[in-house]
C-alpha cells in the first residue's frame, strides 16, 4: 500500500435534512438554501485564511463531509472547489470524496461534482433494508440507494464508497448478509463497515435505554454480523485493510490513510478537526462563534482544544491509529519517527498477553482479525 507524506484538507458541511437516530455528529437538521450558501461562503472565507500556511504544499486529498454535503446545490459545490484550487496547490492526481445520502443525489449534482473534480463519491446507504433504514432514521429507502449507485456510475463515476451498517436493534443475521451481498453485486471500489454505537444524546439512545421501544443487538451477535461480512467480502475479491473497510485492491481510501499513518491534515469548517506541525486541534463548534471569526479574518479554532502532546502522547497516538490497519505498524516506521525502537518504550510481554491477536511479524505489529473484536483494548496498552 503506497504512502504519502502529502497533507489532506477536509471540508466539514454540518447540515443534514434531518437527524438520523442514532447520529451524534456535529450536525443538524437545516434544507434551507440562503442558510447553506451563507455557510459556504463562510467556508470559501476560511480557505483562504487557512491557505496562508500551506499555500506551497502539495495537497493530494480532499473530503468533503459531514452532516450531507450533497445537500449543497451543485453551484455552491462548484464555488467551493473553484476556491480550493484557487489557494491550495491540489495535485492532479488528487483523491477528491464528497459523502452524498442517495435521496439527495441527482444527475445534475452528480455531473457537476465531476466536471469540478470531484472523483471519489461516498454514499451514506447503511442498509438495503427499508426496515433497518426506518430504524435509524434515514431519509432514503432501499430503491433510492440502487439508483443512486447505478446513476453515479452512468454519470463516470469510477471510484464510489458504500457505507453499510450492522448491529441495528431489529436487524438479522439475514438482513445484514442480504446487504453485503447486494454491496458486492454493485461492486464498488471501497464499502465501509461500521458496527452502530448507540451514543448518550441521540434520539436512538432515549429508544433503547429510556423508553425500551427498540432493544439492542448482542454483542456476541455483532461480533458475528462482522466476521460473516469479512468473509463474505473477501470472497468478493475485496480486501479488508482496516478495521472498518475494505477495498478493491489499489482503491483504499487515500484520505483516510492519512488519518491511520500520522500524515497532516487540515480541517475547515465547523468543529473541523486538525493535526498540523505537530499539533492537534479543532474549529469552534458553536456557528455563531465559527460565524464571528470568520467576518473578522482570523482562523475560527477553539483556542481550548489546542494540544501540544508530548513525544511519549505522540507515540500512544501513532500506534493506537496505526494499528487500526490490518497491515498494523512498521517497526522500522516508529523508529525513524521518533527515534527509539518500539520494545524500549511499550512492553514486549503484550505479544503474550494477546497471544494469536497482537502479532509481531518480522518488523511489523498487527492487530489479527481474531483481535479486532476487543481492538480498542488493545490499542489502549500503548496509550
Amino acid at each position: 500500500m503506497t504512502k504519502t507524506n502529502k497533507p489532506g484538507l477536509y471540508l466539514h458541511i454540518p447540515f443534514c435534512e434531518r437527524k438520523c437516530r442514532y447520529c451524534d455528529f456535529l450536525s443538524f437538521g437545516c434544507n434551507e438554501s440562503r442558510i447553506l450558501s451563507e455557510y459556504a461562503a463562510a467556508l470559501m472565507k476560511e480557505i483562504g485564511i487557512r491557505a496562508e500556511k500551506w499555500r506551497y504544499r502539495e495537497v493530494d486529498s480532499v473530503y468533503i463531509g459531514g452532516g450531507t454535503p450533497s445537500l449543497l446545490s451543485p453551484w455552491d459545490i462548484g464555488r467551493l472547489m473553484d476556491c480550493l484550487n484557487d489557494n491550495f496547490n491540489i495535485t492532479e492526481d488528487a483523491e477528491i470524496t464528497i459523502e452524498a445520502n442517495p435521496a439527495t443525489l441527482s444527475d445534475e449534482k452528480m455531473e457537476r461534482y465531476l466536471r469540478k473534480g470531484i472523483n471519489r463519491l461516498s454514499i451514506g446507504v447503511q442498509s438495503f433494508e427499508n426496515s433497518v433504514l426506518k430504524v435509524l432514521g434515514r431519509i432514503h429507502d432501499k430503491n433510492d440507494a440502487f439508483y443512486a449507485f447505478q446513476r453515479a456510475r452512468k454519470a463516470g463515476f469510477d471510484n464510489i464508497n458504500l457505507d453499510i451498517m450492522f448491529g441495528v436493534p431489529g436487524q438479522t443475521m439475514k438482513m445484514w448478509k442480504d446487504t453485503v451481498r447486494q454491496c458486492t453485486f454493485l461492486r464498488p471500489e471501497h464499502i465501509s463497515l461500521y458496527s452502530l454505537q448507540i451514543e448518550e444524546g441521540t434520539e436512538m439512545y432515549d429508544m433503547v435505554y429510556r423508553d425500551g421501544s427498540l432493544e439492542p443487538v448482542p454483542d456476541v451477535i455483532d461480533r458475528e454480523m462482522y466476521h460473516t461480512a469479512l468473509k463474505m467480502l473477501r470472497r468478493a475479491g475485496y480486501d479488508h485493510y482496516e478495521i472498518s473497510n475494505a477495498a478493491v485492491p489499489g482503491r483504499e481510501s487515500r484520505h483516510n490513510m492519512k488519518y491511520w499513518s500520522y500524515v497532516e491534515y487540515m480541517g475547515i469548517g465547523l468543529g473541523a478537526s486538525s493535526f498540523v506541525e505537530g499539533s492537534r486541534f479543532r474549529n469552534c463548534s458553536r456557528m455563531s462563534d465559527y460565524i464571528k471569526a470568520i467576518k473578522e479574518d482570523v482562523e475560527p479554532v477553539d483556542v481550548n482544544s489546542v494540544e501540544h502532546y508530548s513525544v511519549t502522547e505522540e507515540m500512544g497516538i501513532f500506534m493506537f491509529t496505526g494499528l487500526r490497519k490490518t497491515e498494523g505498524v512498521d517497526l522500522n516506521e516508529f523508529r525513524q519517527v521518533f527515534g527509539k525502537d518500539l520494545f524500549s518504550v511499550y512492553d514486549r510481554g503484550m505479544l503474550e498477553r494477546y497471544k494469536g491477536m497482537l502479532v509481531l511479524d518480522g518488523d511489523r505489529i498487527y492487530i489479527s482479525e481474531r483481535g479486532m473484536d476487543i481492538s480498542n483494548r488493545i490499542m489502549t496498552e500503548f496509550v
